[in-house]
């Protein structure tokens, strides 16, 4: 897909962002039905769009989706450095935020949408795979690089990484990826009933997002330079990394799109939630979320024209 038709398909997808954003401002989205609304999309949505991502059409050979799963992990692996060595550079007090910010993106709220938008509704069933990396590293260094070592030192931390790693979202991608390795392509009824449900989740999570960005002042999330140099590594500078570096090594150009794409994400929604429960300063993560999100709207249609 050309820079205009991946342009354009973002657009499409911003329009329910101005939407939540105004239906916001008007009372009719916000605080507890935005809450609400967050949970069915995450628990409920999401995990029935992922599992239906198999369904109806012909599935990659195991040794493709084994080496997409290890490619996407190594990716991991990169930008997870990179988020632990430039706010050092940048001399940034709150150094465990911004790494954050570089390090994990928005592949399931957005991601999913954008990428079975931009890259065709076989995109789906790879980032369901791709993504199994991130829920394991969001919810285990991503913690710690906005909390620190608790008292109880390293073990009681994988202790609590390992209650927080399960989720809707992996337990869909795993028996997505099941499926996938024995050849299982469909549920019958119980599909297409799965794929009603999951239909929801892109008008609704985009409505959440513009809703989300509403409750942020302008001026205030635009006053920090080095939430602009996080935000940059997060949308251009990791992705570029991993696409010079992976692009010898992936089967399909479908691998590498997926994988590079879904790097190119804005900064992931659950960093705030962690910031608040450990009582560290949000805003960093808050500045990255509101200007990757506005920011994206162009820097993924680049990154689609690399790729």
């Amino acid at each position: 897909m050309g820079f205009i038709e991946t342009a354009l398909q973002m657009v499409t997808l911003a329009i329910p962002i101005l939407i939540g954003y105004v239906a916001h401002k008007l009372g009719f989205l916000g605080g507890d039905f935005d809450s609400a609304l967050s949970k069915l999309v995450i628990n409920i949505t999401l995990p029935c769009m992922i599992l239906v991502s198999v369904c109806g059409r012909e599935l990659p050979p195991a040794t493709e989706l084994l080496q997409l799963l290890a490619l996407s992990a190594a990716g991991y692996v990169m930008a997870v450095i990179v988020a632990l060595i430039a706010p050092r550079l940048m001399r940034a007090p709150e150094s465990g935020a911004y790494s954050f910010v570089i390090a994990f993106g928005n592949v399931g709220f957005i991601g999913f949408p954008v990428l079975s938008a931009v890259l065709g509704p076989d995109a789906v069933l790879y980032a369901a795979i791709a993504n199994i990396p991130w829920y394991i590293l969001s919810s285990s260094i991503g913690v710690l690089m906005i909390s620190g070592l608790p008292e109880g030192g390293l073990a009681k931390a994988l202790r609590a990484s390992a209650k927080r790693l399960v989720s809707p979202m992996l337990v869909a991608s795993l028996i997505v990826l099941a499926f996938a390795l024995v050849g299982i392509n469909d549920f019958g009824v119980v599909g297409d009933g799965l794929s009603n449900v999951g239909a929801f989740t892109t008008p609704a999570a985009l409505l959440i997002c513009g809703s989300s960005l509403a409750n942020y002042s302008a001026r205030e999330m635009l006053s920090n330079w080095r939430a602009y140099v996080a935000t940059a590594l997060r949308l251009v500078g990791v992705p570029l990394l991993l696409f010079a570096t992976l692009r010898g090594f992936a089967a399909t150009p479908l691998i590498l799109s997926v994988i590079v794409l879904g790097q190119a994400m804005p900064v992931a929604t659950n960093g705030i939630l962690y910031c608040l429960m450990y009582g560290m300063d949000a805003k960093p993560v808050m500045q990255g979320m509101f200007l990757s999100v506005f920011a994206s709207i162009l820097t993924i249609p680049l990154m689609a024209l690399i790729v």
